[in-house]
């Protein structure tokens, strides 16, 4: 699959028909027929040695914005929690990235979760082209407080939403890793998603700047 032009780009017609579909449930705050499934418990970080070789973890601080620069993608990120019917919330403003706030900041030691909408009533949203990501590509989150953290993709996968692996996806981590979780396989006779796009990408290095502080944005 050729790679997208960034999340500006020319939609497709799945995209478009999901947005006429799904735009008044985004528009209510409601969960959409594309909704991340609900974790089977939050996420955790567990303390464990590193191994030799991988990026030291980071003290927290709240994730500011995600980039993807093989996509040319760029968006700021919110805290989301969980929806009342127990799934993981979107960010109201289709164009940002969520944060789940029940596991780590991205750097930590553990499994930081991003979710993200990947079109809206009015088109392309923050996770639009997401599909186009490969093992090996960069994720760069900026932060709230000291120096930023990249990542390398590891894996990309695609779950159908009746067989989603909710405790391997938002499972506990011994080292810093980084889960972006968007909508995938689009049926356009239910004019719905069926499954979910995965990445996971592990911490590969923290740029060099001010040191980290420890708090909490």
């Amino acid at each position: 699959m050729s790679r997208a032009g960034g999340r500006r780009g020319a939609r497709t017609a799945a995209a478009t028909a999901c947005a006429a579909a799904g735009g008044v449930l985004i528009a209510l705050g409601l969960p959409t027929t594309g909704a991340v499934p609900p974790p089977e418990r939050p996420p955790t970080a567990p303390r464990a040695a590193s191994p030799e070789g991988t990026a030291r973890p980071l003290p927290p601080a709240r994730p500011r914005r995600v980039r993807v620069p093989a996509l040319g993608l760029d968006v700021v990120t919110t805290p989301v929690g969980l929806d009342d019917d127990g799934s993981v919330a979107l960010p109201d403003d289709p164009d940002h990235a969520g944060w789940f706030t029940h596991g780590p900041t991205p750097g930590q030691r553990g499994n930081a979760v991003l979710v993200g909408h990947v079109d809206s009533a009015s088109g392309p949203a923050a996770f639009h082209g997401l599909s186009a990501v490969r093992p090996g590509d960069r994720v760069v989150v900026e932060r709230a407080h000291g120096p930023g953290a990249e990542f390398t993709v590891t894996t990309a996968t695609v779950y159908d939403r009746d067989a989603f692996p909710s405790g391997e996806v938002y499972g506990p981590s011994t080292q810093p890793r980084l889960t972006l979780i968007t909508c995938a396989g689009w049926d356009a006779e239910r004019r719905s998603y069926r499954a979910n796009l995965v990445l996971t990408a592990r911490l590969a290095r923290v740029p060099d700047g001010s040191g980290p502080r420890t708090e909490v944005s």
